[in-house]
């Protein structure tokens, strides 16, 4: 019951914000997120981020995950034809807000046939089916082109900043990556935070 009540919040508070630009069905594919996440560069990339959807007609929803529900995210079709990518920023962290984000656009990319009506996404869960995978895959290419990520080699701070720069991303987005591979979440700690990012939508 909870899900359900989250899904409806998701789908009026995305009612409430009608968009002026309608969804053009094959807009978001790999060029596309590619573009999108080298906002994160930006100090105020989510909020530019969520400007970016919109004008291509796309929502994108704030609503904290209720309880029992652990959600990280979820994405829909309106009545209209236009996607809803709702985040629950339940891990107030910029690297993981990017990387949701491009799990969801990723399942609009590759999977939305007009088979599913909403995916639910807990991104902490391993084993996912395949579905999953692919869109974790297509996240972790619009953010870091997996040959440059295997070409690398972070011994310091400044390589991660260095190897962000070139890219245009946001460094947390390689550092998130870095740790959650390694499975050591004090890598590099000590001298490269990750911001936080409820802040941005939240007052």
């Amino acid at each position: 019951f909870a899900l359900w009540a989250w899904q409806a919040r998701v789908l009026q508070l995305a009612a409430q914000s009608p968009l002026s630009t309608p969804y053009k069905k094959g807009t978001v594919n790999q060029n596309f997120m590619r573009n999108l996440s080298q906002l994160s560069w930006s100090d105020n990339g989510p909020i530019i981020a969520k400007e970016y959807l919109n004008k291509h007609g796309i929502h994108l929803i704030i609503e904290p995950h209720f309880k029992q529900t652990y959600l990280d995210g979820a994405v829909c079709f309106d009545a209209k034809g236009s996607p809803i990518i709702a985040l629950t920023l339940r891990h107030d962290r910029l690297d993981n807000f990017w990387f949701s984000l491009m799990h969801e656009l990723a399942h609009i990319a590759l999977h939305f046939d007009g088979n599913f009506d909403w995916f639910l996404d807990d991104l902490d869960v391993l084993n996912q089916d395949p579905k999953e995978e692919e869109a974790d895959k297509c996240a972790r290419e619009s953010l870091i082109p997996e040959t440059q990520w295997k070409s690398a080699t972070f011994i310091s701070t400044s390589d991660l900043i260095e190897f962000s720069k070139e890219l245009k991303i946001q460094p947390c987005i390689a550092i998130g990556r870095l740790r959650r591979e390694r499975k050591d979440y004090t890598l590099f700690s000590n001298t490269l935070k990750i911001p936080k990012v409820r802040h941005f939508f939240m007052a």
